[in-house]
């Protein structure tokens, strides 16, 4: 009986009145996409011009053309409360139009009419994170790329003023300029290292050490091939030497790739890789991790926005239950940012911090649909 209930759950998905659903909640996810869009839009073209532009000279057209590169991961970021008003949209005006009641009336369970807009979330989700989640990765390193150039200071990009690092301890400050950099930031190629000692309130200059190649250690710098020189000191070549240092390698992993400029397709790859490096790309874990997660969150919102507004106009009340599934949506987008937080500080794996806020959300909507349905 159960395997047989199942099946027809499965058949209704594709019935006539599952796809009906399915068509009304995806013209309701794309009605909430353009509006929430285009306010998205207007407001980061004006702090494009506002950040951007009090630095470089940025015209208007400058600014929408750096949005539009944004665009990709920002959908990404307000995807889940998309979903979540599309859904709600999309009950709300089966219950306004009476269909709703209709449905109920002919026996139609919860559990049925619920499954096609989670299913259609869940199905948007596979395809965001394996194909435009790719184009968002590109996209956004190119508008970090040309938000370098046009500020011209930006390190964590290899512009025309190279790699630029300070490193500073109680008896020295060090300057550290590279020309490129590779190993995900662990190397630095063609490298000059400036000393600089603290004298009569001021800094003077000690020291300079040019080398071909600088890898970075846990606790110091392994320089290749360099030259040795100083204020009247006549320059000295030397094969390797270690410099001691207090920068993290993991730090400097973080400051020179972004994981917004990694592709779904690419983050497993380059995490094997830090982990063969000796690196620990929490941050990147964090990515993958959400990735994954990302189309159960979907699931998890088209849930919560459909359950929270299944109440019937006739018994009112409906635009508060309304208001609380919303309520609960922010409260997942804040739950998730305060779990990447402690994921970051490594108070927790990434794995927990990525998954807790979309199994949290699915299960509070089976939750509702059981007490709504069965009581």
């Amino acid at each position: 009986d159960a395997l047989q209930r199942r099946l027809n759950d499965m058949g209704f998905l594709f019935s006539a009145l599952g796809r009906y659903l399915m068509a009304r909640s995806l013209i309701g996810i794309a009605i909430a996409l353009v509006s929430v869009l285009a306010a998205i839009l207007l407001i980061d073209v004006v702090e494009q011009l506002r950040s951007i532009g009090d630095e470089a000279d940025l015209t208007i057209f400058h600014a929408a053309g750096l949005t539009l590169l944004k665009t990709p991961m920002l959908i990404e970021q307000t995807l889940p409360f998309v979903v979540l008003a599309g859904a709600m949209i999309a009950v709300i005006g089966l219950n306004r139009s009476s269909e709703l009641t209709a449905m109920r009336a002919a026996g139609v369970s919860a559990w049925r009419f619920l499954a096609p807009p989670v299913v259609l979330a869940a199905a948007i989700g596979i395809i965001f994170v394996m194909v435009i989640n790719p184009i968002g990765a590109a996209t956004y390193a190119r508008y970090e790329q040309e938000k370098a150039r046009l500020l011209s200071e930006n390190p964590n990009e290899p512009t025309g003023n190279g790699v630029w690092i300070r490193q500073a301890s109680r008896n020295e400050q060090v300057v550290v300029h590279a020309e490129r950099w590779s190993d995900n930031g662990a190397r630095l190629e063609n490298v000059t290292f400036l000393f600089f000692a603290p004298r009569d309130g001021s800094l003077k200059f000690t020291r300079r050490i040019q080398a071909e190649t600088a890898d970075l250690r846990p606790g110091f710098w392994q320089l290749h091939n360099l030259v040795e020189a100083g204020p009247g000191v006549a320059p000295e070549h030397a094969a390797n030497l270690a410099l001691p240092t207090s920068i993290d390698p993991t730090e400097l992993l973080d400051r020179f790739v972004a994981p917004a400029t990694l592709s779904f397709w690419r983050l497993p790859g380059f995490i094997n890789q830090a982990h063969a490096a000796g690196l620990a790309p929490v941050r990147f874990e964090l990515k993958w991790q959400s990735l994954l997660g990302f189309p159960v969150m979907l699931a998890a919102m088209a849930g919560l926005g459909a359950v929270f507004s299944l109440r019937l106009q006739r018994l009112g009340n409906v635009a508060r239950w309304a208001a609380f599934g919303a309520g609960i949506g922010l409260f997942l987008f804040f739950f998730g940012q305060l779990a990447a937080a402690f994921a970051v500080a490594q108070a927790v794996p990434p794995v927990v911090a990525a998954w807790s806020p979309p199994l949290t959300g699915l299960f509070t909507a089976l939750a509702f649909v059981a007490y709504l349905e069965d009581g």
